[in-house]
């Protein structure tokens, strides 16, 4: 029985989405592929390096992704999944359907927000968000079915993303 048990091990152990491979893709942490309880907020610019903000900016045109938690359902599935990676990791490798709130900032002013379901994945690293996507190796931000480049992406500090979202929102209704 211990036999069993350590090859159940061995088994999971290898067929996570934590191996090394993936350690730097974008939104992945240090427990593996972000959470089903998890949010990210991700800024995304038009420009020709990645940008390097240590909040979201009163100025400037860009694209805001709130990455949300997963849906209830789609937390549940996650079990199953999990339990598949045990003897292929393919399954979460593939990825999976989230919700993400889009505010669009042009010169300043603030759009939004809208939801879309996102597929985030590993392989292919992506994260497709309407026609664009995020390369999550190169943190490229990609548009078309032909990926054209259009700038890079990066995350934010959560909490103080969050608060100024907030704050943004008292102060524009429509926002």
């Amino acid at each position: 029985m211990l036999g069993i048990a350590a090859l159940s091990f061995a088994f999971s152990g290898s067929a996570q989405v934590n191996r090394p491979e993936y350690a730097d893709y974008f939104l992945v942490g240090r427990f593996g592929e972000i959470c089903t309880m998890c949010e990210a907020i991700v800024l995304c610019q038009a420009r020709d390096a990645q940008p390097t903000y240590e909040a979201i900016p009163t100025t400037g045109t860009f694209v805001i992704y709130h990455v949300q938690t997963r849906t209830f359902w789609s937390q549940i599935a996650t079990i199953w999944e999990w339990f598949i990676a045990n003897f292929d990791a393919r399954s979460l490798a593939a990825g999976h359907a989230r919700p993400i709130v889009v505010y669009s900032i042009v010169d300043g002013d603030w759009s939004g927000p809208g939801t879309v379901v996102a597929r985030v994945s590993l392989e292919p690293p992506s994260i497709v968000v309407g026609e664009h996507s995020v390369d999550r190796v190169a943190r490229r931000w990609l548009r078309g079915e032909d990926a054209r480049p259009v700038g890079f992406c990066q995350r934010l500090p959560l909490w103080e993303s969050l608060e100024i979202i907030e704050l943004r929102a008292a102060a524009d209704p429509d926002i």
